[in-house]
C-alpha cells in the first residue's frame, strides 16, 4: 500500500455559504487528528497511533496538547492503554529528532491547587454538563462519584491547557473506540454538544474512529482542481449510517443563487476518490453541486460490518443523499439528479424507480449487480456453477461464525494470474495501477455478501421512473455493454442510450477524451 501522508487541505466555501452552513461545520484538521490519536490509543493500534501522532505534529499540534490527550486517555481506558500510548508518542518523538525535526513542546497547563477537592470538581461537572452528574451507579457507589469530581473533573478537566470542547472531541473517539461504550458514548456526545460540538462533528469523529481503513487524507485518483472548492460532509441514511462525502462547488459560486445538485455514485466496491470524485468535479467545472460519496461500509463512510454489500442499503444511500443535498440552500431541491457509475448505475435505477425526487438518471458503464452475480459476465454461468457459489459461501459463513478472519473479494487481484482474461486486464489497469485508479481506500468486499447480491433486481420497477429521463452511457467496446442495451430496452420514455465511439468499460472510469461530459451536461441542462 502506497504511504500516502499528504496533509488534509481544509476547504474554504464562500461567506455567505459558510454562514448557512453553520450547523454542518466538520472539524479542522488538529481537531480530526486528535480524533484519530484518540481512537487509535484506545483501540490499542500502534501502528495507527504511530501514524496519527505523525499526522497530528505535522498538523501543528503541540507536544504538551498530545500528552494531555494520551494522559486523559487513562481516565477512560487504564493505565496501561495511556502509558503504552505515552510509549508510542516518546519513539515517535526521538525519531523526528533525529531526522531534524523539532516539534513545538506548547503550554502547559497553569498550576494548579494540590487536593482542590469534590466541590471544585462537582463545580466544573455543572459547567461541563449543565447540570449536577446524575446515575443510579453514581447512588449506587457514591465513592465512585467522589472519585469523578475530585479527580477527573477536578484534576484532570481542571487542567486548562485544553479546552473542554476539546476534551470531550478525544473522549467520544475513545469510548467510540471501544466496545461495551454505548451509553456513555452517548452520554458524552450530550456534553461534548453542550461545549459546541455540532451533530456533524460527532458524526465524523465516531465515523472517523469507526473505520478500520481510516488513514490520514490521502490523495485523489485524479489531478485536482483548484478552482473548484471541495468540502467534506457526513449525513445519515435511515440505517443510521453515517455517510460521508465530497461535495464540489462550482467555481464563483454564488450563495445566494439555487442550483442543480448531481449525486455520482462510484462503481462497486470502489470510493469516491476515484471516478466518481472526478465525474463530480468536472459536472462542478460545467456549473452544477455535485455530491461524490461513499456507499455504506466502505472508504470513510460507516456502517459495520466493514465492507458488506447490502443491496437495499446501497440503494438507499442514493436517497439519503437527495436528503441532505436538498435541505442546503444552495441547491433547488427541483432540481437534482444522478449519475451512477458501473454498480451504481443498478444501485441508482433501483433508487429512482423508488424515489421520484431524482428528478434525471444518467449512468455510465452499468452493471446489474444482481444479474452479474447470479449469472455470471455474458450470462455465462451453469447452475452447477451458481450452486457451487452458494455453497462456498455458506461454507465460509460457517467459518466466520467459528471465528475466522472475513473473507474479502475484490474485483481484481492484486497480481494479475498468468491465465486473465480480457475483463481481468482491464480492471487490473484500473485498480491495480497507481498511475490511474489504485487508491488505498479501495478495500474490496466481503465474500458472503454475494448471496445477498443474487436476490437483487434492479430493473424491477424502471417503468416506474418514467416520465422522468434516463440517459445509458456505454462504450461501443464494453463488455458490461450489454446491462445498458437490456435497461433500455425495459425502460419507458423518454431514454436514451448513448454509445462511446470506440471506448470499453473502464475507460469511461476515467479517461476524459472519452467519457461524454458534453453529453452529460446536456442531458441535465436540459432536464433539470
Amino acid at each position: 500500500m502506497r504511504k500516502l501522508f499528504a496533509a488534509f487541505v481544509c476547504m474554504v466555501l464562500c461567506a455567505g455559504v459558510v454562514q448557512a452552513q453553520n450547523n454542518e461545520s466538520m472539524l479542522n484538521l488538529k481537531e480530526r487528528q486528535i480524533a484519530a490519536i484518540s481512537g487509535s490509543a484506545a483501540k490499542g493500534d500502534k501502528q495507527g497511533l504511530t501514524t496519527a501522532l505523525t499526522a497530528g505534529l505535522d498538523a501543528g499540534l503541540t507536544v504538551n496538547e498530545i500528552k494531555e490527550v494520551l494522559v486523559q486517555l487513562y481516565a477512560y481506558c487504564g493505565f496501561p492503554c495511556s502509558m503504552g500510548a505515552l510509549n508510542t508518542f516518546m519513539s515517535v518523538l526521538q525519531e523526528r529528532e533525529a531526522q531534524g525535526i523539532h516539534d513545538a513542546e506548547g503550554a502547559l497547563p497553569t498550576s494548579q491547587e494540590a487536593g482542590r477537592g469534590v466541590e471544585y470538581g462537582a463545580a466544573n461537572q455543572r459547567k461541563l454538563f449543565g447540570r449536577d452528574a446524575q446515575g443510579a451507579a453514581l447512588s449506587f457507589a457514591p465513592a465512585l462519584d467522589q472519585y469523578l469530581k475530585a479527580h477527573l473533573f477536578g484534576d484532570i478537566f481542571g487542567r486548562d491547557n485544553l479546552d473542554w470542547k476539546i476534551r470531550e472531541l478525544a473522549t467520544i473517539a475513545m469510548l467510540a473506540a471501544m466496545e461495551g461504550t454505548e451509553n456513555e458514548l452517548k452520554v458524552h456526545i450530550a456534553h461534548g454538544k453542550y461545549n459546541g460540538l455540532t451533530d456533524a462533528q460527532v458524526n465524523e469523529i465516531v465515523t472517523l474512529v469507526r473505520a478500520a481503513e481510516w488513514m490520514p487524507e490521502p490523495s485523489k485518483t485524479f489531478q485536482a482542481d483548484l478552482a473548484i472548492t471541495v468540502r467534506k460532509v457526513f449525513y445519515k441514511n435511515r440505517y443510521d449510517i453515517t455517510l460521508c462525502a465530497d461535495v464540489y462547488l462550482p467555481k464563483d459560486m454564488d450563495s445566494t443563487r439555487q442550483y442543480a445538485a448531481l449525486i455520482v455514485g462510484h462503481p462497486f466496491g470502489a470510493v469516491k476518490e476515484q471516478c466518481s470524485g472526478l465525474y463530480a468535479q468536472e459536472m462542478a467545472k460545467r456549473g452544477f453541486v455535485a455530491l461524490a460519496f461513499d456507499a455504506s461500509y466502505q472508504g470513510e463512510s460507516g456502517g459495520t460490518p466493514r465492507h458488506t454489500v447490502s443491496p437495499d442499503v446501497l440503494v438507499e444511500d442514493f436517497s439519503a443523499s437527495v436528503d441532505w443535498l436538498g435541505i442546503q440552500p444552495f441547491v433547488d431541491r427541483e432540481r437534482i439528479g444522478v449519475i451512477g457509475i458501473c454498480g451504481s448505475g443498478g444501485f441508482s435505477v433501483c433508487a429512482a424507480s423508488i424515489d421520484p425526487r431524482i428528478r434525471a438518471l444518467a449512468t455510465v458503464s452499468m452493471y446489474d449487480m444482481g444479474r452479474a452475480t447470479r449469472n455470471g459476465l455474458g450470462d455465462a454461468m451453469t447452475d452447477e456453477q451458481r450452486k457451487a457459489m452458494f455453497a462456498e459461501v455458506a461454507a465460509q459463513r460457517w467459518r466466520e461464525a467459528e471465528g475466522a478472519e472475513s473473507r474479502i473479494r475484490f474485483g481484481t487481484p492484486e497480481q494479475l494470474p498468468e491465465n486473465a482474461n480480457a475483463v481481468q486486464k482491464e480492471f487490473f489497469g484500473y485498480y491495480r495501477n497507481s498511475e490511474r485508479g489504485q487508491h488505498p481506500r479501495y478495500q474490496g468486499t466481503r465474500y458472503t455478501s454475494m448471496a445477498a447480491l443474487t436476490n437483487f433486481y434492479p430493473f424491477a420497477q424502471i417503468k416506474e421512473i418514467s416520465p422522468r429521463p434516463l440517459l445509458f452511457v456505454a462504450g461501443e467496446n464494453a463488455h458490461s455493454r450489454y446491462f445498458s442495451e437490456d435497461a433500455y430496452k425495459q425502460a419507458n420514455e423518454p431514454k436514451e442510450l448513448y454509445i462511446v465511439p470506440d471506448a470499453n468499460h473502464v475507460d469511461l472510469y476515467d479517461q476524459r477524451d472519452k467519457i461524454p461530459f458534453d453529453k452529460l451536461v446536456e442531458f441535465f441542462t436540459k432536464n433539470l
